[in-house]
């Protein structure tokens, strides 16, 4: 099977963390015998695509001069226009330029991939004409839909273009669904699909006091790993984190990382910025950390967390989570605090006192970790990739809703 997948976001180096996870789910596919041709945006820095066994990318040059190229990658698009006017510019030439690449490629996909919903699975939808089309859906589509002019027509275009949309958690398939006509929700609520991006199980057979040692670390610690977004709430963790004996690991890059360490020396927290990682160091970090911190908040916009792979991955690693009770997290850890802490967001004293349980407690903390690990388990790639499989392989497109919007 030929499968033709389009993003807006895709790793531009085999150590680039950006669309990581679109390259796990592209992995994923050519495990099971697929070849997989991926068109993703052209990145200002004018990087060769990576290529892989049965994995071809092709990047997509969208405006005429590669420095103008700003709206994808680095904080991510959302980000990337709230911070930077040149950011708009990208948006209509790249999907211009995905459509034409998509409608020359599409004579050798047998099926097609969308990721991200605006503008990949309104493109595809097009290209696809009798082939079959899973469109996946992350947290930012279902924002940046809700928010949009004539928000049902678009929905009902990605709705009808599809076969089956992927979404990462089941309030943002709500979310979805409520911006359709009510006619028109069971119907494509039966060809939905409901789980975070798999991950690829480590080995967990790592020494964490070597480890410790390389990092220099003798005091509990405390990771966080991702973008460094207001949305993550990486303020909330310093401030729960101020005369409190512990140390923060904060692994990842992003427009907020300036102020944000700014903030650690105001605030005297005993906090250690690594910028962006990628394995060995990931690792590293991983096995040498004694829990795991996601204080992720709801924004005044609304736009609130999907389900991060990186919880999945310290939870594959053993480490027990806290987290805030929002978005994919409260659904990725269960409410019996078998695997992990849910805490209110936006609150550092809740989120100071779920940590100093967890570092008082040491039974606690390996009991949480064994079920952290089992509840991973469940979302290798191995196993997340089947329902995909199952679309993808369907001998022709059948849409959603067969009339035009």
């Amino acid at each position: 099977m030929r499968v033709g997948l389009l993003t807006t976001s895709f790793p531009r180096t085999p150590d680039d963390t950006a669309g990581s996870f679109v390259l796990g789910f592209a992995r994923a596919l050519i495990e099971r015998g697929a070849s997989v041709e991926v068109l993703a945006p052209e990145p200002r820095e004018g990087i060769a695509p990576m290529h892989e066994r049965r994995l071809e990318v092709r990047h997509v040059r969208y405006l005429g001069h590669r420095s103008l190229q700003r709206t994808f990658y680095g904080a991510g698009v959302p980000d990337n226009l709230r911070r930077d006017p040149l950011a708009w510019l990208g948006l209509v030439p790249f999907t211009v330029a995905l459509a034409h690449h998509a409608r020359k490629s599409r004579e050798h996909w047998d099926a097609i991939v969308s990721h991200w919903a605006l503008p990949c699975a309104l493109v595809a939808g097009h290209a696809a004409q009798t082939r079959p089309h899973l469109a996946v859906l992350h947290s930012a589509d279902v924002h940046v839909l809700s928010r949009l002019p004539n928000r049902a027509y678009w929905a009902q275009c990605i709705a009808r273009g599809s076969n089956a949309l992927w979404f990462v958690t089941r309030s943002h398939r709500e979310r979805f669904l409520e911006l359709l006509p009510e006619c028109e929700r069971e119907p494509v609520r039966s060809r939905t699909l409901v789980a975070p991006m798999g991950i690829d199980l480590p080995d967990i057979a790592a020494d964490r006091e070597q480890a410790r040692r390389e990092l220099g670390l003798s005091r509990f610690s405390v990771l966080a790993l991702g973008r460094l977004v207001p949305v993550k709430g990486i303020d909330v963790l310093l401030r729960a984190s101020r005369d409190r004996p512990w140390t923060l690991l904060i692994a990842g890059d992003g427009p907020e990382r300036s102020r944000l360490e700014a903030e650690a020396r105001r605030l005297r927290v005993d906090a250690r910025f690594f910028g962006e990682v990628a394995n060995p160091q990931k690792s590293l970090l991983l096995t040498a950390a004694d829990v795991f911190a996601l204080p992720s908040r709801v924004l005044p916009s609304g736009r609130s967390e999907g389900s991060p792979v990186a919880l999945l991955e310290a939870m594959a690693c053993g480490l027990p989570t806290v987290g805030s009770a929002v978005g994919g997290i409260a659904e990725l850890l269960p409410q019996n605090d078998s695997a992990g802490l849910l805490v209110p967001a936006d609150q550092p004293e809740s989120l100071a006192n779920a940590l100093e349980r967890l570092r008082l407690d040491d039974a606690l903390r390996s009991n949480m970790g064994r079920r952290a690990r089992e509840l991973a388990a469940e979302h290798r790639w191995s196993r997340t990739i089947e329902p995909a499989l199952s679309v993808l392989s369907a001998s022709q497109r059948q849409p959603l809703i067969s009339a035009t919007p």
